[in-house]
């Protein structure tokens, strides 16, 4: 009937006649199929109201009950639904409170008039159904369970390796789902298994998730574990700026992400770092931080492969030409990248201290920066000490002049672009402002001042 109402309420004027005399006939079958109804339990609570007189009557109450009137005509307005108006169902049962009474008052002055239960009436089971009517009620029976035991509960095999990985995404309807599950030769028919969706109450309940699905699994054991979410959910995962390997396995580790716990081995692997780049030597700045969307217990190649394109795809075409054309590398702008992002967090400061760099590599001074001796330290940052600006290694940019080997850590969109295109200035020197920022100079004595002004501010900080 839904149609139908759906129809009348915009499409009505836009309906042929024949279509409207359809509708006609359909809602007079209804009005009398509910009619019928009503009847039906207008005696039915007319059989209980006499009920009710007599048992009153048996304890000596009186039939007759204003109080209890107000209080069912107050609860059944409350039922009312449009186009039934409250005060139109208080009108309503006004009569049939009124007829009910009538009935208990004609009983109380004439004795029990209706007979509540008549055992005459009662058709014994044999007389029920003749035996060939049993018969075929009895097959149609063992039929319907047969079938129903073999929708619900018969195991359903397929081929290939299992178990089978089948990805449920969230908006996906119990149709798609099932498309899914028949092009993956997990579901045979089609059919069936919608029927078993709707029975079991499964069509609005399925949960998205990867599921890994072992073979000889029953319709119902299936949809149980997709109602459930058996499965690996998907999670929303932040990579943030400038996070370093290591930082990234524990990461991936804390947020149970990867399947192992051999991220470590895999990462140091040169079989692994081939797959990714021939000519790199370290996978160090290789994997773009950012917001991920990640399945739990993924395989950890997987993960780092996602990454991996993400910073393959960001540094497009263009940025490749504007690269090669400035006589870069890719590799050289993401170690480039990786030390900026060591020096801040401000966007806004990158393309400038991306310049001092530069400006220093163009006359052959060494880079000086401090993330690159950070990048050394075994227990993680902490605060330098000169002895460590002896640490003798490619990556002190104190002792050797130019970039280091490859990127200290895996820096975010801002920094490559930085990097590739840095600001046009004349600054060789920076230091601290105290508040998050730098202060830029030109030349050696324009630094000490800047130095002069930041240790001046260290000095408030210590009162």
């Amino acid at each position: 009937m839904e149609n139908i109402y759906k129809k009348i309420e915009k499409d009505l004027h836009s309906l042929s006649t024949d279509e409207r005399n359809e509708i006609l006939s359909r809602l007079r079958k209804e009005v009398d199929f509910v009619d019928k109804e009503l009847v039906r339990l207008l005696s039915k609570r007319t059989l209980h109201s006499v009920l009710i007189g007599r048992v009153k009557r048996s304890m000596g109450l009186a039939t007759y009950s204003p109080q209890r009137e107000k209080d069912v005509s107050k609860k059944v307005s409350s039922f009312a639904e449009e186009p039934l108006r409250p005060e139109a169902v208080l009108r309503i049962y006004e009569r049939i409170l009124d007829e009910s009474r009538a009935i208990q008052r004609e009983e109380a002055n004439k004795g029990n008039l209706y007979k509540i239960f008549n055992s005459r009436d009662r058709i014994p089971f044999n007389k029920l159904l003749s035996r060939k009517e049993f018969l075929i009620v009895f097959f149609l029976f063992i039929s319907l369970m047969t079938w129903f035991y073999w929708i619900f509960f018969s195991p359903n095999y397929y081929s290939g390796e299992e178990p089978k990985v089948i990805k449920i995404t969230k908006g996906m309807s119990f149709g798609q789902v099932t498309d899914t599950l028949i092009a993956n030769d997990v579901v045979k028919s089609k059919i069936a298994f919608k029927i078993a969706g709707f029975i079991y109450d499964a069509e609005s309940n399925i949960k998205s998730a990867r599921y890994k699905i072992p073979n000889g699994l029953s319709y119902l054991d299936l949809l149980d574990m997709l109602k459930e979410g058996r499965g690996d959910q998907l999670r929303e995962v932040k990579i943030y700026n400038g996070i370093s390997l290591k930082g990234l396995q524990k990461k991936l580790k804390a947020e149970n992400i990867i399947l192992n716990n051999n991220i470590d081995s895999l990462l140091k692997s040169q079989t692994t770092i081939r797959t990714f780049d021939p000519i790199i030597k370290s996978l160090e700045g290789y994997f773009l931080p950012g917001y991920y969307h990640f399945y739990e217990n993924s395989e950890t190649l997987e993960i780092l492969q996602i990454m991996n394109d993400s910073l393959r795809v960001f540094i497009s075409d263009t940025l490749i030409s504007t690269i090669k054309r400035k006589g870069l590398s890719i590799h050289s702008v993401l170690t480039m990248a990786s030390i900026i992002e060591g020096e801040t967090n401000l966007t806004e400061e990158m393309p400038t201290i991306s310049g001092v760099y530069y400006n220093r590599l163009k006359i052959g001074m060494r880079l000086q920066a401090d993330p690159t001796l950070q990048y050394l330290q075994e227990g993680g940052w902490k605060r330098l000490l000169y002895s460590d600006l002896k640490i003798d290694s490619p990556y002190n940019t104190y002792k050797y002049i130019g970039l280091p080997p490859g990127p200290i850590n895996n820096p975010g969109k801002q920094a490559i672009l930085a990097a590739i295109f840095p600001q046009d200035n004349n600054y060789i020197f920076f230091v601290a402002n105290g508040m998050g920022g730098h202060m830029f100079a030109r030349n050696y004595s324009e630094h000490l001042k800047n130095v002069s002004e930041y240790r001046k501010w260290l000095k408030t900080q210590k009162k």
